[in-house]
């Protein structure tokens, strides 16, 4: 095709992508072209893998405010107001935070990156060592103990238990995902970042997770009983900011508002790492796009009987930042929407369930086979030893009451955190299909007076 040419079809391809649509109007289609535009946007070289808190992060922010302009989606924050700024403030490190285990003449020094990975640890903390190979049966003992847990294998399940009895820190095995990634926990921030204007998060526990290589677990459970005590000096603290956007398009029922769903996505990743982009094309520019997406198709249409929110969300790969901020200082009363769908990595298919997506937690509610019986290719989670549920910002809303749920495609792909999760290694055919399934049950969804429900006993 001639230049000429092409330009033309593309401009002819754009007009129609955010015309309205009339009653008489065709089913509303996927636009690849749209998606692929904004995938390359996203997860280019330009934007260096949008690190949280960075110029790159900021200018994704900016993007997509642009984009649910042009799809005539209006500001969620109040008049003309897309952007949510939230600060943030980061430990740094003076020195490795050291565990160190005495019994009497004999010492064990255990460092942050050479032995273990302590996530968000305190500047210090200390209790009696307590070894357990049975979470279950020595909860009840932990209280103010840092436990060993000499576990036979990663059991995350086992660690929360202990925690939520009590416990000052659980040291346990490393699970394959931590291995894999070694570098990338050992680099982050000694302590938890402080978001600026968030006291506190539903179910949030105290206790430390510590996970450490096996040569390190071998070292504890021969030293047994003893003292321990943490020790991660602080540096200055490093501030920055990042961004949530938000937009919404209201309802025509008089209570649209009151009923309204929430479509999330956190447009984040890991950014530049020694001089290595990552640039987060599966996770999250995938999601981020679908959001997108369905913003164009529901904005070029008659309105709907509920309101709808297209949210992103900043720093989720450091803990969820944005999403914390934003659910302390929700621009909608939390008990007015009806449910939230987080969409997180949809660019690589699943080789087990091949064209579909997943929802996870899916057996906590009745949300996700309510959503495939009018036609999404949705299914459970077929990988629920990774607690995927409580890994991405839906979580954050489930601890608030509200139904949230993520829905993903093959979410341990081998990209999953690496310099190869870039524009060559997504399907955007696939995203294209799984998108343009979840379009009929969105859009019902909006139209009905369904109600998901939680199921007895999974409200987390």
């Amino acid at each position: 095709m001639k230049p000429s040419i092409l330009f033309a079809a593309i401009l002819a391809a754009a007009a129609a992508a955010v015309a309205p649509s009339s009653p008489n109007a065709a089913k509303p289609v996927v636009c690849a072209e749209c998606v692929r535009s904004n995938m390359q946007r996203l997860a280019g070289d330009e934007l260096r893998g949008r690190g949280c808190g960075t110029e790159d992060e900021h200018a994704a922010a900016r993007f997509i405010v642009d984009t649910l302009k042009r799809t005539r989606i209006d500001a969620g924050f109040g008049p003309d107001t897309y952007l949510q700024p939230v600060e943030l403030l980061t430990p740094t490190a003076a020195a490795p935070a050291t565990l160190t285990v005495t019994r009497g003449d004999k010492s064990l020094s255990i460092v942050q990156g050479r032995d273990m990975i302590a996530l968000e640890a305190p500047e210090s903390l200390a209790g009696p060592i307590m070894v357990v190979r049975d979470a279950q049966a020595t909860a009840a003992a932990v209280l103010g103990k840092v436990v060993v847990y000499d576990s036979a294998f990663f059991d995350l399940p086992g660690v929360q238990t202990l925690l939520r009895e009590g416990a000052v820190a659980v040291v346990a095995p490393a699970s394959e995902q931590i291995d894999e990634h070694w570098t990338e926990f050992a680099a982050r921030a000694p302590g938890r970042t402080q978001v600026v204007g968030v006291d506190g998060r539903p179910g949030l526990r105290d206790g430390l997770s510590i996970f450490v290589k096996p040569d390190a677990m071998a070292a504890l459970r021969a030293m047994g009983e003893g003292q321990a005590q943490l020790d991660a000096p602080r540096g200055p603290p490093k501030t920055r900011t990042t961004y949530n956007v938000l937009g919404v398009l209201h309802g025509k029922g008089a209570d649209a508002d009151r009923h309204a769903l929430f479509l999330t996505a956190h447009y984040d990743h890991l950014g530049v790492r020694n001089g290595v982009t990552f640039h987060g094309a599966n996770d999250d520019a995938s999601g981020t796009a679908a959001v997108l997406e369905f913003a164009r198709i529901l904005g070029g249409q008659a309105r709907h009987r509920r309101t709808v929110y297209f949210g992103f969300f900043g720093c989720e790969e450091e803990g969820k930042l944005g999403a914390q901020f934003a659910l302390a200082h929700p621009p909608m009363a939390l008990s007015d929407l009806v449910a939230n769908l987080e969409f997180e990595m949809i660019g690589v298919d699943d080789p087990q369930r091949p064209g579909a997506l997943m929802m996870t937690g899916w057996e906590r509610t009745n949300l996700g086979p309510t959503l495939q019986a009018h036609g999404a290719h949705v299914g459970p989670d077929l990988y629920p030893s990774q607690n995927f549920f409580q890994r991405s910002d839906n979580y954050e809303l489930a601890l608030r009451g509200v139904i949230a749920q993520t829905i993903s495609a093959w979410p341990v792909p081998p990209t999953y955190h690496a310099a190869t999760d870039d524009l060559n290694h997504v399907d955007l055919a696939f995203m294209d299909t799984v998108i343009g399934s979840m379009v009929a049950p969105i859009t019902w969804l909006l139209d009905s007076d369904f109600q998901p429900i939680w199921t007895p006993g999974q409200k987390p």
